[in-house]
């Protein structure tokens, strides 16, 4: 029997059981695809990550588990498992920043970690230049949030936008329409098909937090998201085209207030609102326990 060790972080805050829940298993190698998916399915957190050591010019191999699926790419566990190769070692270690590069499966992703006091204290993920999508349509998007059409914002259509992974950006007209989606399981899977996952989202009227959106994935086993920041690189590209999020400032966007797990992410882009190239989506790491699981043979 195997035992490996795994730390469980917090991510997108600053303090315990709050933020998305994180697993990291820093000696995977030699793990099959199968195992690893065993593992994350016990776990049963929105995801949990295997780190290897690098196949290419990378710090580390790095793969990524829902309960369900493998994903090539996602924020929250860029964020945490560069905190965690920080704090083990894993990379020479520089203050304030050390840029980890992590061997994702959309390739190798930057990742600047704050480090204060020798210790990691949150993170930055880059995420790819974004694709954006023709519009999705608004009865099929309000249909699959179980919302009416005037519970859509006038002023921005739904887009399906990639940064890595692709989300249908929809913005609402409020957060009590946000508090009220309700995935309709019937229709989502053919919309996600036809678009993307969605992604609701309402202005709060606030400075801080600039925005509050929701994240739910039942076709991957995640009903409600903490945080996902695959999907806030997404949702900042889709606000600076249309003008609402300048240039390099940065905003942050609560998740997870539905569920207890109040997330913050901060987010940012560079270049120009027509021509992106950069995509920016950070916070702070909690580390909360480490572990041990007994593999069979």
């Amino acid at each position: 029997m195997r035992t490996l060790r795994f730390y469980q972080v917090d991510v997108f805050t600053d303090r315990p059981f709050a933020g998305n829940p994180l697993a990291v298993f820093p000696e995977a190698e030699g793990l099959t695809a199968v195992q690893m998916q065993a593992i994350a399915s016990e776990m049963n957190l929105s995801e949990t990550t295997f780190v290897t050591p690098p196949e290419a010019d990378g710090d580390a191999r790095v793969r990524i588990f829902t309960p369900a699926v493998e994903l090539p790419f996602a924020g929250h566990p860029s964020v945490g498992t560069a905190c965690e190769i920080v704090r083990l070692r894993l990379v020479d270690v520089y203050e304030p920043v050390t840029r980890v590069v992590l061997e994702l499966g959309v390739g190798p992703t930057p990742v600047d970690v704050s480090v204060r006091g020798g210790v990691p204290v949150a993170a930055t993920v880059h995420q790819r230049r974004p694709v954006f999508h023709a519009p999705a349509p608004r009865g099929s998007v309000a249909a699959v949030l179980g919302l009416d059409l005037e519970d859509l914002h006038p002023e921005f259509d739904p887009v399906p936008v990639d940064t890595g992974l692709c989300y249908t950006i929809v913005p609402l007209v409020s957060q009590r329409a946000l508090a009220s989606v309700s995935i309709d399981l019937e229709l989502v899977a053919d919309f996600e098909r036809r678009h993307a996952e969605v992604y609701p989202c309402a202005f709060t009227g606030q400075d801080d937090p600039w925005l509050e959106a929701r994240g739910m994935f039942p076709l991957v086993g995640i009903t409600e998201d903490p945080a996902t920041g695959s999907a806030a690189g997404p949702l900042a590209a889709y606000m600076a085209r249309a003008g609402v999020l300048p240039i390099d400032q940065e905003r942050v966007v609560l998740q997870g207030a539905q569920i207890g797990r109040p997330s913050f992410l901060t987010v940012a882009v560079s270049g120009a609102p027509d021509a992106i190239t950069d995509v920016r989506v950070g916070g702070a790491v909690q580390p909360v326990l480490t572990g041990e699981l007994s593999l069979p043979d």
